[in-house]
């Protein structure tokens, strides 16, 4: 079911953050995840994110209002080598200052790809969320790609590596697969009490 969604704001320094009313949820992953893809098929959008064959095209967060009771965040993707390090470093500085400055951030969904191995990457934006006490959803995306079987023991292996305070959510954007279940991730994060 098509959800009403509009971009509200953008911002590529850390004092233009918008201020909003709404609950947050923030997605986060590797440049070449699926983000957008993800982002557009929870809402049953085609064009919401703008989806790009070139990964590092997300420069700054994007802010997007969803049926009038809810936004979500889109991150700057991280470890794409082509990006310059500055760049790099300038998107850390502005996730980081959104992660720990918006009292209305409910959870990050952190997106990996279900074909490879969760990378440094994805453990150091882990770990800086446990530390901070934000929670998280693991999302496995792309899983349309792999066979059933295999699905199954790289779930595991994801389990295994991020410990049991973690949910995993296999997803595929192509097929639909895991969308209800992310929605009630979401849903119930979104139920959690204001930070703050």
């Amino acid at each position: 079911m098509p959800h009403s969604a509009r971009f509200v704001a953008g911002a590529a320094d850390p004092r233009r953050l918008p201020k909003l009313d709404y609950p947050e949820i923030a997605f986060a992953g590797r440049s070449n995840v699926g983000k957008s893809s993800l982002l557009n098929r929870l809402v049953g959008q085609h064009r919401l994110a703008r989806v790009s064959k070139t990964p590092g095209r997300t420069q700054q967060i994007n802010f997007f209002l969803i049926d009038e009771r809810l936004t979500f965040v889109d991150l700057p993707g991280y470890g794409f080598a082509r990006v310059p390090a500055a760049v790099q470093q300038q998107w850390k500085h502005l996730v980081e200052a959104y992660l720990t400055h918006r009292k209305n951030l409910r959870a990050v969904v952190v997106l990996v790809d279900l074909r490879r191995e969760i990378e440094a990457d994805d453990m150091v934006l882990l770990d800086f969320l446990r530390v901070h006490r934000l929670p998280a959803i693991l999302v496995a995306t792309k899983a349309d790609k792999l066979a059933y079987g295999e699905r199954l023991r790289r779930v595991q292996g994801f389990a295994e590596v991020v410990g049991s305070s973690v949910a995993v959510i296999v997803t595929s954007a192509s097929s639909g697969d895991g969308i209800a279940d992310l929605w009630r991730g979401i849903t119930a994060c979104v139920g959690d009490r204001q930070r703050g």
